[in-house]
Protein backbone atom coordinates (compact mmCIF):
# COMPACT_ATOMS: atom_id res chain seq x y z
CA UNK A 1 0.00 0.00 0.00
CA UNK A 2 1.80 3.11 -1.13
CA UNK A 3 5.34 2.66 0.33
CA UNK A 4 8.70 3.86 -1.13
CA UNK A 5 11.67 1.71 -2.06
CA UNK A 6 12.54 1.89 2.04
CA UNK A 7 9.26 1.06 3.20
CA UNK A 8 8.65 4.82 4.71
CA UNK A 9 5.67 6.97 3.54
CA UNK A 10 6.92 9.85 1.41
CA UNK A 11 6.37 13.51 3.14
CA UNK A 12 4.22 15.99 1.66
CA UNK A 13 6.99 19.14 1.57
CA UNK A 14 7.01 22.52 -0.01
CA UNK A 15 4.41 25.11 -1.08
CA UNK A 16 2.43 26.39 -3.91
CA UNK A 17 -0.01 28.81 -4.39
CA UNK A 18 -2.45 27.44 -6.87
CA UNK A 19 -5.29 29.45 -9.42
CA UNK A 20 -8.91 28.41 -8.12
CA UNK A 21 -11.43 29.21 -10.90
CA UNK A 22 -14.87 30.20 -11.00
CA UNK A 23 -16.41 25.83 -10.58
CA UNK A 24 -13.84 25.46 -7.69
CA UNK A 25 -11.29 23.48 -10.29
CA UNK A 26 -7.50 23.62 -9.34
CA UNK A 27 -4.57 21.44 -9.44
CA UNK A 28 -2.30 20.02 -6.60
CA UNK A 29 1.00 20.83 -6.69
CA UNK A 30 3.28 18.89 -8.40
CA UNK A 31 5.27 17.71 -5.22
CA UNK A 32 2.11 17.24 -3.31
CA UNK A 33 0.35 15.20 -5.96
CA UNK A 34 3.71 12.89 -6.43
CA UNK A 35 3.25 11.68 -2.32
CA UNK A 36 0.16 11.32 -3.27
CA UNK A 37 0.22 8.94 -5.57
CA UNK A 38 3.26 6.88 -4.13
CA UNK A 39 1.83 7.14 -0.53
CA UNK A 40 -1.54 5.46 -1.74
CA UNK A 41 -1.22 4.12 -5.18
CA UNK A 42 -4.58 6.29 -6.41
CA UNK A 43 -5.82 9.47 -7.10
CA UNK A 44 -8.02 9.91 -4.56
CA UNK A 45 -7.42 13.24 -2.63
CA UNK A 46 -8.80 13.04 1.08
CA UNK A 47 -9.76 16.88 2.67
CA UNK A 48 -11.12 17.41 6.00
CA UNK A 49 -11.56 20.37 8.74
CA UNK A 50 -8.22 20.96 10.14
CA UNK A 51 -9.03 20.92 13.82
CA UNK A 52 -8.06 24.40 15.93
CA UNK A 53 -6.87 26.05 12.07
CA UNK A 54 -8.60 28.03 9.68
CA UNK A 55 -7.88 25.70 7.20
CA UNK A 56 -8.33 22.52 5.58
CA UNK A 57 -5.90 19.00 5.56
CA UNK A 58 -5.68 16.96 3.09
CA UNK A 59 -3.69 13.51 2.77
CA UNK A 60 -4.09 10.30 0.79
CA UNK A 61 -6.57 7.17 1.44
CA UNK A 62 -3.73 5.16 3.32
CA UNK A 63 -2.87 7.40 5.88
CA UNK A 64 -6.84 7.32 6.42
CA UNK A 65 -6.28 3.73 7.56
CA UNK A 66 -2.95 4.42 9.29
CA UNK A 67 -4.36 7.32 11.17
CA UNK A 68 -7.09 5.03 12.91
CA UNK A 69 -4.18 2.08 13.86
CA UNK A 70 -2.70 5.03 15.51
CA UNK A 71 -5.79 6.38 17.41
CA UNK A 72 -6.74 3.21 18.65
CA UNK A 73 -3.05 2.62 20.09
CA UNK A 74 -3.57 5.75 22.04
CA UNK A 75 -7.26 4.89 22.89
CA UNK A 76 -5.90 1.81 24.60
CA UNK A 77 -2.80 3.34 26.40
CA UNK A 78 -5.36 5.78 27.22
CA UNK A 79 -8.08 3.01 28.29
CA UNK A 80 -5.36 1.18 30.15
CA UNK A 81 -4.51 4.22 32.54
CA UNK A 82 -8.13 4.24 33.57
CA UNK A 83 -8.60 7.87 31.70
CA UNK A 84 -11.44 8.61 29.93
CA UNK A 85 -11.83 9.24 26.25
CA UNK A 86 -13.80 11.14 23.84
CA UNK A 87 -13.58 8.27 21.05
CA UNK A 88 -16.66 9.56 19.17
CA UNK A 89 -16.03 13.39 19.07
CA UNK A 90 -12.57 12.02 17.62
CA UNK A 91 -13.59 9.46 15.17
CA UNK A 92 -16.33 12.29 13.72
CA UNK A 93 -13.34 14.71 13.55
CA UNK A 94 -11.29 12.54 11.48
CA UNK A 95 -13.21 10.17 9.82
CA UNK A 96 -16.92 11.85 9.27
CA UNK A 97 -15.63 15.62 8.13
CA UNK A 98 -13.87 14.01 5.45
CA UNK A 99 -14.45 14.94 1.70
CA UNK A 100 -13.20 12.57 -1.04
CA UNK A 101 -12.20 13.75 -4.35
CA UNK A 102 -10.51 12.33 -7.78
CA UNK A 103 -7.61 14.25 -9.33
CA UNK A 104 -6.61 12.95 -12.62
CA UNK A 105 -2.65 12.87 -14.05
CA UNK A 106 -2.07 16.43 -14.05
CA UNK A 107 -3.38 17.09 -10.79
CA UNK A 108 -6.73 18.63 -11.54
CA UNK A 109 -9.83 18.68 -8.81
CA UNK A 110 -12.85 19.91 -7.72
CA UNK A 111 -12.89 21.24 -4.57
CA UNK A 112 -16.30 20.93 -2.90
CA UNK A 113 -18.43 23.67 -2.57
CA UNK A 114 -18.10 23.53 1.22
CA UNK A 115 -14.45 23.77 1.55
CA UNK A 116 -14.52 26.66 -0.76
CA UNK A 117 -17.37 28.25 1.11
CA UNK A 118 -15.60 27.58 4.30
CA UNK A 119 -12.65 28.56 2.84
CA UNK A 120 -14.22 31.54 1.58
CA UNK A 121 -11.93 31.11 -1.69
CA UNK A 122 -12.17 32.99 -4.63
CA UNK A 123 -8.98 32.80 -6.59
CA UNK A 124 -6.69 31.01 -5.20
CA UNK A 125 -5.72 28.73 -2.49
CA UNK A 126 -2.26 27.90 -0.81
CA UNK A 127 -0.79 24.49 -0.57
CA UNK A 128 1.64 23.85 2.20
CA UNK A 129 3.28 20.20 3.09
CA UNK A 130 2.77 19.46 6.72
CA UNK A 131 5.02 15.72 6.72
CA UNK A 132 1.97 13.25 7.01
CA UNK A 133 -0.53 15.68 5.95
CA UNK A 134 -0.55 19.15 3.55
CA UNK A 135 -3.05 22.46 4.57
CA UNK A 136 -5.00 23.91 1.99
CA UNK A 137 -5.51 28.00 2.82
CA UNK A 138 -7.23 31.22 1.66
CA UNK A 139 -4.02 32.86 1.33
CA UNK A 140 -5.43 36.29 2.88
CA UNK A 141 -6.23 34.21 5.97
CA UNK A 142 -2.94 32.66 6.39
CA UNK A 143 -1.00 36.32 6.11
CA UNK A 144 -2.94 37.21 8.93
CA UNK A 145 -3.29 33.95 11.43
CA UNK A 146 -0.67 34.76 14.20
CA UNK A 147 -1.03 30.50 14.58
CA UNK A 148 1.47 30.08 10.69
CA UNK A 149 4.72 30.33 11.25
CA UNK A 150 6.79 33.69 10.20
CA UNK A 151 8.45 31.61 7.19
CA UNK A 152 5.04 30.16 5.68
CA UNK A 153 3.46 33.47 5.83
CA UNK A 154 6.80 35.59 3.98
CA UNK A 155 6.42 32.56 1.44
CA UNK A 156 2.65 33.24 0.84
CA UNK A 157 3.44 36.43 0.40
CA UNK A 158 6.07 35.67 -1.63
CA UNK A 159 3.81 33.59 -4.04
CA UNK A 160 1.17 35.93 -4.22
CA UNK A 161 3.70 39.11 -4.78
CA UNK A 162 5.45 36.56 -7.92
CA UNK A 163 1.74 35.78 -9.37
CA UNK A 164 -0.06 39.59 -9.48
CA UNK A 165 -2.38 38.54 -6.06
CA UNK A 166 -3.91 41.14 -4.14
CA UNK A 167 -3.18 40.47 -0.70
Amino acid sequence: MGKTVDGERDLYQGYALQAVDKKGRLAIPNRLRDALTANSGERTLMIGDEQGMPCMVAYDRAWSKLLKARLETEYNRVLDRGEDIARARDALANFANIDEVQFDEAGRFILPSYVIGDLELTDYAFFAGAGDVFHIWNPRKLLVDPNVPEGTRKRCAFAMQEKGVAV
